[in-house]
Formats: C-alpha cells, structure tokens, sequence
C-alpha cells in the first residue's frame, strides 16, 4: 500500500494525458492518480477519494492552470449522471484525445511501436448532438414517475428530463411515456419497497422511415398497460410497435431476458443505411449513431478491398450491415451470428435488399468456420464486442490465414491485445478511429491486416 498518500488528502498535479475512460491521469511520486472532468495540462488541486497499490482515484477540487480546450458542458446533469464523460471538452480536441487513446492502448498492448502514421486522424461526426437511435433506461417512482440513468459505479437514480445526445423523437415519446403513465396509473418500480410495473423503458426510432418502436420492460404486468398503449398510439402516430417484457434480469442481457410479447402494431421498424433496408426486431443490435455507422461500415468496406472472385466472413454480424455493404464487392460471404432475432432479421433484411450472395449462419463463430474447412476463405471483416476477439478465435483466424483482416473494434485496448497476437503473423496497414459515440470515451475504429508472405 501507498503510505505517502491517504484517502481525503488534497494534493496538486499535472494532469498528463486522458484515460480510457475519459479521466485526466496525472503523477505524484510516480503513483497515477486518475481525475474525472479534468484535461491534459492542467495544474489541479485533487481530493484523494481511494488508493490501490498502483494507483488512486481522486474529485476535482481547483483548477489553477485550465485547458485551452476546456468547455461548458451543455447537459444540466452531465456530472452526476455520467453517461457521457466528454463534454467539458470541446468536440475537436476529443477527437484528438480519442486517437491518443488508440496510440495509448498501443503502446501499453502491443510488443513494438507502431509506426505513428499506421493511426489516422480519427473519423468525426457532422452533428455530434442528438445522435443516439435507441434509448433503454429505467424507470422509478419514488414521489413520482421518473426516467433516467445510474450514476457511474453506483446504484444512485439520475432523473433526465431530455437528453441531450439522443434522438429528440426519443426524448419526446419518454415524456409523453411519463406523462400517461401518471394517467393510467401504471407507475414505474419502487426498489425500496419492491413494488412497481415499469423497470425499463427502450425506444428505438428510424428518422428515415420516420418509425418509432416501444418496449416496456416490467417488474409487474399491468392491467391498465393496453389502455396506456392504445391512448400512446394515438398521441404519438410515429410509434409502429410496442413490445413487453416480463422482466427476469440476468447478467447476460437485463433487459430482454424472457420472449417481447407484442401489444401493438409491427414485429420490426425500418431502418436505413446506405439505401439498404433493416428490419429491426426490439431486441437485434444495430448501431446506435447512424449517420456514423454508415461511415464505420463504409470503412470498413473500402479497407476489404474485395475483389469479385473472393469470398468473406462477416464475423459477429448482427442484423449483417457489414454484409449488406461488401455483397455487391465479392462472390460471397457468410455472415456469422449467435443471436436468433439478428439473424432472422439480417434473413429478412438480405431479402428485402434483394442480395442473394450471402448466407446467414446462426452459429458461434468455431461451429461455423468447422463447417467452411473446405472453403477458401479470402477476407474476414469482425466487429465484436468490447472483449474483442480473445485467443480461441484467434487461433481459428490463424489456421484460416485469410488474406486479409478488417478488425472494427470499439475497445482499444483489446483491439491492441488482439494485435499484439495477430501482428506475429499479419501486417497492420491502418487503423482508423471513427467517433461513433459523441461526447463519450468511448472510442470506435476500423484496422486493416495483411498477411504477411515470408
């Protein structure tokens, strides 16, 4: 244990660089002590909040020196509510941060120095506000009916009036939500006595079809839910779909852990990217920024450099976006999922889309590769979550050796893992961040791997 340094004690650092969660991360006597809200460069008084034995985490006190980039944070409960970790810095100069997160995890992860020209300037948004597609998030009455967020790292209920970096289509259907749920009485969940209906709600809207698609996530069902629903409809036309569920929480997926039962209107919603047609079930991924996923997918695409003859693998693929960008490029591909609902989605999308070159394989992703040994597979294109790839799929990678590999990650530092692995074999030819998520951390990127041949 660090004994120069204890709990509640103000101390003055420099703050170095930005963490992975966004945090300022500055020294004192060698020990990393990691800041919220505060930025490269700046002298800061800090309060000791815990300290481990290679580092401490500490709350901004004072700022004596400021960042020339710092900003006014434009969300009434950006501090407390902890969605976002990036508005107290301008736009422009997060998407600086976000690259160096990228060379950051590199430099940490990777057994060599990547060249510094491999990572380019990272991809930003043209609208970096009201971006986000999909809301899910809880609901509580504790005086009154209230949606919100839990504070970061605790169980503490945020209240949220609107949002301010989601879909104001989004932030107006809740209202109306809240509003007729003090009508019809079907209040949300009392965690302290146990009682309630609505734990959750998710929304999820489509500017292009102009479609919106409602999932309550309850605790208790309601008899007066349907006269909710009908009068909700009827108020907000743009809502084709209503869905429930009743709730059973596990670590998995704490919202859509039992069956949506349809109370109204369509199995899907439309949505749409690049001319194409997705038809979106309530619980199928798809990404929450589209106006950048189209820029992700698209890089994506351009990196494969796919050629008529080649066949591909879209690994993790979801609703197939990945596929339906790169069909019209090759001869084939196979698009591999686990989840049933993405997949009968992605079926129905293809077909909508009329791409007949692509086969959807409800599969992990070793039973899958099992079935195409006889296969020459020439590009894999991956999008995997935040634990990225890991060294079982990895290792297949490697027996495959495909020609090339276009890795989208939304984690730096397993992507840098990943490569640290797949670089003893492959050339990193580019990696290029895209600000998928605006005013986060959170920091997405497309890397292009080349076989190497000696």
């Amino acid at each position: 244990m660090n004994t120069f340094i204890k709990e509640n004690e103000i101390i003055q650092i420099t703050i170095r660089k930005t963490g992975i969660n966004g945090e300022g991360i500055g020294y004192y006597k060698k020990l990393a002590i990691f800041v919220d809200y505060a930025l490269p460069n700046e002298v800061v008084d800090v309060m000791i909040t815990r300290v481990y034995d290679n580092r401490a985490t500490a709350k901004l006190v004072k700022i004596h020196q400021k960042s020339a980039f710092r900003a006014t944070p434009f969300c009434p409960v950006y501090e407390n509510c902890g969605g976002c970790q990036f508005q107290h810095i301008t736009y422009e100069q997060s998407l600086i941060e976000k690259k160096q997160m990228i060379f950051d995890s590199f430099d940490r992860y990777i057994s060599f120095k990547v060249p510094r020209e491999l990572v380019k300037d990272t991809i930003g948004a043209d609208d970096p506000k009201y971006y986000r597609n999909k809301a899910s998030l809880p609901v509580q009455n504790k005086k009154r009916n209230e949606i919100g967020m839990y504070q970061a790292n605790s169980h503490k209920f945020i209240a949220i009036d609107a949002c301010p970096v989601q879909d104001k289509n989004i932030n107006r259907i809740l209202t109306t939500i809240l509003d007729l749920m003090n009508v019809y009485k079907v209040d949300g969940f009392d965690p302290k006595y146990n009682k309630g209906y609505i734990k959750s709600l998710v929304v999820r809207v489509s500017d292009d079809s102009k479609e919106a698609q409602v999932t309550f996530i309850l605790f208790n069902d309601s008899n007066f839910l349907e006269r909710l629903v009908k009068k909700l409809i009827e108020v907000e036309p743009m809502i084709k779909s209503v869905f429930k569920v009743i709730s059973k929480p596990n670590k998995k997926n704490p919202f859509f852990s039992d069956k949506p039962i349809k109370l109204f209107g369509k199995d899907t919603i439309i949505a749409r990217l690049n001319g194409f047609t997705f038809d979106l079930k309530p619980d199928a991924f798809f990404q929450l920024n589209s106006p950048q996923a189209h820029k992700f997918y698209t890089k994506m695409k351009d990196l494969a450099r796919l050629k008529k003859h080649e066949i591909a693998i879209d690994a993790y693929a979801g609703v197939a976006p990945v596929s339906h960008y790169i069909a019209n490029d090759c001869k084939h591909v196979y698009a591999i999922e686990l989840d049933e609902s993405s997949c009968l989605s992605a079926k129905k999308s293809l077909a909508e889309n009329r791409i007949d070159n692509v086969t959807v394989l409800q599969s992990d992703f070793l039973r899958a590769l099992s079935g195409l040994k006889e296969k020459e597979i020439d590009v894999m294109l991956f999008d995997p979550p935040r634990t990225g790839l890991g060294p079982d799929t990895i290792k297949l990678i490697l027996e495959f050796k495909p020609k090339r590999i276009v890795y989208g990650s939304c984690n730096p530092s397993t992507l840098a893992k990943d490569l640290n692995e797949l670089l003893n074999h492959y050339y990193l030819e580019e990696t290029s961040p895209i600000d998928m998520f605006p005013y986060t951390s959170l920091v997405e990127s497309v890397s292009l791997l080349v076989l190497k041949t000696k």
